[in-house]
């Protein structure tokens, strides 16, 4: 079976480990084109690169012109020509630290006219041009030796692809470059595993090969009605697409209101089996990440739970309205921490606490979830409401109730187990032996 994803965010990394712990990935190739995509991954932008060593670039390894500088926090880095910004370099998500992933470098009226695109090699694999609207124009992919390998002309959606001693070929999209690579990959695809409805589905609605059995993986919510090409899927029994699996159960519900009776069969539901990272000791100990120093109830928290120990990072300086905090015993503050200290908070705390107001910091929410940290939030402070059981979300009013339920997970192992039993239940939990069971009967089912 081959997953074969637009690209590689979340929802697609959450399914394709859960293949791999069921012992059913056997392929998996990402469309959109990425430096840093996982070991045995691949994609037909740079499959035929041939990149293999080197190191990611740390921010301030940036090639700029002689009296240029490089000023960089844990968020971006700016390229400055005296106070000028002349350039924006991006990193890759956590938990990397300041690892170029783009560099968008512009012109002297701050127009972006060109993007850099890096790999996990520390190498400038392709460059984007831009109109001076703003518009891609061109990228262009060289491979390790310097040489132009695929052109994409992001106007007309062209693609050319020039390989050494072969004569070159053209694809009018990127619908007809992916065919080609899967087909020239020589692999088995009677089994196309896809989870979005644009190009994805696209190349399981064009492949050549119609005999082929393929499944849509619905990730998304539902809201007044369902997907054009969800749609076609259900009507025509001549497409590969025989199967929709919806991991969410409410979305799966959902699916089944939306729909005629006569195609309840096409959908599943099967949810995902997550890779924890360690298992949770049920330790008075509660973590807090954030850059904002609005933290709802933090001072009723503390001074109502004084045997937990609350530590409040941060990547910035702390505000002194956060650094008076310390007047508790039981608060130990990270100013200025690295994604690596971070990530060592993660392994001291069992508790997560998603209090702060504004933005979400190096997605927290979730590498809490991948801890085994029973998350708590309140109604307006929730940054990601996916890994947080509606249990453990409380209006601010009733901080009590959030209050109660630390107490009660820390009172013994059964009950912290209980609390983790609804988060896990709530992001759609599945054992790996019972999703290997299901998707195989799955797939048997759409090979009827």
């Amino acid at each position: 079976m081959i997953q074969l994803f637009d690209r590689y965010g979340q929802e697609s990394r959450d399914l394709h480990e859960s293949l791999e712990a069921a012992g059913l990935s056997h392929a998996t190739v990402v469309i959109e084109p990425d430096g840093f995509l996982p070991d045995g991954i691949l994609s037909p932008f740079t499959y035929y690169l041939g990149y293999e060593s080197g190191k990611a670039l740390y921010f301030n390894q940036v090639a700029v012109p002689e009296f240029w500088e490089i000023a960089g926090n844990n968020q971006s880095a700016h390229i400055l020509e005296d106070s000028r910004e002349r350039g924006v370099i991006h990193y890759v998500e956590a938990p990397q630290a300041r690892l170029v992933k783009q560099v968008d470098w512009k012109d002297l009226s701050g127009r972006i006219y060109q993007a850099d695109h890096y790999n996990r090699y520390g190498t400038c694999f392709a460059k984007t041009t831009y109109s001076a609207d703003g518009q891609a124009i061109l990228t262009k992919y060289q491979d390790a030796k310097g040489q132009e390998i695929v052109l994409e002309n992001h106007v007309t959606g062209d693609i050319l692809l020039t390989l050494p001693g072969q004569a070159l070929r053209h694809f009018k999209n990127r619908v007809e470059f992916t065919i080609f690579f899967l087909q020239d990959l020589g692999i088995d695809t009677r089994h196309l595993l896809f989870n979005t409805l644009a190009t994805s589905f696209l190349v399981s609605y064009h492949y050549p090969d119609k005999s082929g059995q393929d499944i849509l993986v619905w990730q998304e919510p539902l809201q007044d009605h369902i997907p054009g090409n969800m749609q076609l899927i259900l009507e025509n029994d001549q497409l590969r697409a025989k199967t929709i699996i919806i991991p969410d159960y409410a979305t799966y519900e959902r699916a089944l209101q939306l729909t005629d009776a006569k195609f309840h069969h096409k959908f599943s539901r099967l949810g995902y089996h997550y890779h924890f990272k360690r298992d949770n000791f049920v330790r008075s100990d509660a973590l807090i990440v954030t850059n904002s120093d609005q933290l709802e109830q933090i001072e009723k928290l503390v001074e109502s739970l004084p045997r937990v120990t609350f530590r409040i990072a941060a990547v910035t300086e702390m505000s002194s309205k956060l650094l008076d905090m310390l007047r508790y015993p039981n608060v130990v503050l990270y100013q200025n921490a690295s994604p690596q200290k971070i990530q060592e908070l993660y392994q001291l705390s069992d508790i997560y606490l998603d209090i702060n107001y504004g933005n979400e910091l190096l997605q927290a929410v979730r590498q809490a979830f991948e801890h085994n940290q029973l998350i708590l939030a309140f109604e307006e402070t929730a940054h990601n409401r996916r890994y947080t059981a509606p249990n453990h979300i409380f209006a601010k009013e009733t901080v009590d109730g959030m209050i109660q339920t630390i107490e009660l997970a820390l009172s013994n192992v059964k009950e912290m187990g209980r609390a983790l039993g609804d988060q896990g239940y709530h992001a759609n939990y599945v054992d790996p032996i019972m999703y290997q069971e299901r998707m195989e009967i799955i797939l048997g089912e759409s090979n009827d």
